[in-house]
């Protein structure tokens, strides 16, 4: 550490500027600021990502007198310790790869017999040239009197580098369930192209374009003003930002102007904020709106909503 401290220890992973490790004599894991961290030296394999998006897999060693991570496998590279993104073991398996969170929150009205319940779920995945990310929401709320409403988001991603730059190439599937907007299930599934032109261990930024497929099912018993079929672009932005061991921002965008119907352009925007209060859990604050400008007919063209949760989160 800057202050002289040394520690022997297992390390886990680096992310969002938080290196977590385990000491044999403690009985949790323990996260440490990166900004403190002088310099590290590990006979264990990871895969480590730099601020430019290339990813380099070895063993890790580093020196006070320069502050560089050298990266020694099939090849040696070197990281300069400011540009370190993330560390991650490179481990055995699939599974040991995976980092992610669960979190659940609910409500009661005795009033009116009101429950509202909302789930949501993250999961990621980083190899040396490719990464996957899914990201899952469910609302439900029941009430005397009324129907019962849901709605469930999914957006899944995978891209793989192109040439170590900070362009990547992959597809996307997302899929949307509203019984606001009368929507029994819309799948859209597509090629794309992204962008990090901001990759740091505090703040992401990308851009992502695509060309979609979209099949939709509405509620039985409804007129659509659109094809069940269409072709679509894609625009999305993504940004979060994050500060040492307490609040995370994230936002998404998803922009999809439809090219088989001109003038039709639906928007999903999720905008969560993540508070650490004990180790691995945390409390989530979420909005979300989903948007389209010629949905279902009698179906509003905004639906959105607001929830709170307790979660944890895995590595």
């Amino acid at each position: 550490m800057k202050n002289g401290d040394k520690m022997t220890c297992e390390i886990r992973s680096l992310n969002q500027g938080q290196l977590t490790i385990k000491q044999d004599y403690a009985s949790s894991t323990v996260v440490l600021d990166w900004e403190q961290v002088d310099h590290i030296q590990t006979n264990q394999p990871f895969v480590i990502v730099s601020t430019k998006g290339n990813a380099s897999s070895g063993v890790l060693s580093e020196s006070h007198d320069d502050r560089i991570v050298r990266v020694s496998g099939d090849e040696t590279n070197s990281i300069a310790h400011n540009d370190v993104v993330s560390i991650e073991q490179t481990g055995e398996t699939f599974i040991r790869r995976l980092k992610g969170s669960i979190d659940l929150g609910t409500s009661f009205a005795k009033s009116n017999s009101q429950k509202n319940l909302t789930l949501q779920s993250d999961l990621t995945y980083q190899a040396t040239t490719r990464f996957f990310s899914l990201s899952s929401s469910t609302q439900f709320t029941s009430q005397q009197k009324t129907n019962n409403t849901s709605e469930t988001t999914i957006k899944t991603e995978y891209f793989r580098q192109l040439r170590e730059s900070h362009w990547y190439a992959g597809g996307i599937a997302n899929f949307l369930s509203s019984s606001e907007q009368q929507i029994d299930l819309r799948t859209t599934l597509g090629a794309a192209l992204a962008v990090r032109p901001i990759y740091t261990n505090k703040t992401n930024l990308s851009f992502i374009g695509a060309l979609a497929y979209t099949v939709e099912k509405d509620a039985s018993n409804t007129t659509s003003t659109t094809n069940a079929n269409s072709i679509d672009s894609a625009v999305a932005v993504q940004y979060s930002t994050f500060r040492f061991d307490s609040t995370s921002f994230e936002t998404n965008l998803w922009i999809y102007p439809s090219l088989t119907s001109p003038g039709r352009v639906r928007v999903t925007l999720n905008q969560d904020i993540y508070f650490k209060f004990y180790k691995d859990f945390y409390f989530r604050a979420s909005f979300y709106n989903n948007y389209d400008n010629r949905p279902v007919i009698g179906a509003p063209s905004n639906n959105l909503g607001a929830s709170s949760t307790v979660g944890w989160s895995f590595r």
